[in-house]
């Protein structure tokens, strides 16, 4: 199923004709995010954004913050990633994408006052494509692979934005790994 979706976008990717400009990078996003982590629904928010320092390096970076209450248990999933990417223009309106990043990631639970949490980092290796279908519509697609604290997983993410202005967009993405799923709604600033 994965491949399929990736191949879908891809295709959607490269056999656009319409689009007047390519993606941009310099942006920031805040975003609704609603994450299955081993069955349990957790809720929050993400922030992130990317810079273009050239032609075609960028860096990246992104927040995530998703809590539940359960059984008087207060648990919140933290993630943040840094990274430093490459960008080359594959069409007129594509880019192809890589990325090395720092990540981190951090557990909490807590009920009547008393708290545990644990806390791992590691890197991340990502590769993936947009492509402005048109001028107001993009389509994104990429794996991510994560290894923290001896423990590896591969994620498949795609997105679609639509924009509204030439400084705003809103979006949607999914997210499925092995450990956890997510769904979000971004709203994109661009500058």
């Amino acid at each position: 199923m994965k491949k399929v979706v990736l191949g879908s976008v891809l295709l959607l990717a490269m056999t656009s004709v319409h689009a007047a400009e390519s993606p941009r990078w310099d942006s920031a996003a805040l975003s609704y995010q609603s994450a299955d982590l081993d069955g349990d629904k957790l809720n929050g928010f993400g922030l992130s954004g990317s810079k273009l320092l050239g032609t075609n390096v960028f860096v990246s970076g992104s927040y995530s913050s998703v809590s539940d209450k359960e059984y008087g248990v207060n648990w919140d999933y933290n993630t943040m990633s840094l990274g430093l990417g490459y960008r080359t223009a594959l069409t007129q309106n594509t880019d192809f994408f890589g990325v090395v990043s720092y990540e981190d990631v951090e557990l909490e639970a807590s009920s009547g006052g008393f708290s545990d949490s644990g806390s791992e980092n590691g890197y991340g290796l990502a590769v993936g494509v947009r492509s402005m279908l048109t001028d107001k519509f993009e389509l994104n697609g990429g794996f991510k692979y994560i290894d923290i604290a001896e423990e590896s997983d591969t994620a498949l993410s795609v997105g679609a934005l639509y924009n509204f202005t030439n400084q705003f967009s809103a979006g949607v993405g999914i997210t499925k790994s092995d450990d956890i799923d997510t769904v979000s709604v971004s709203a994109v600033y661009y500058f």
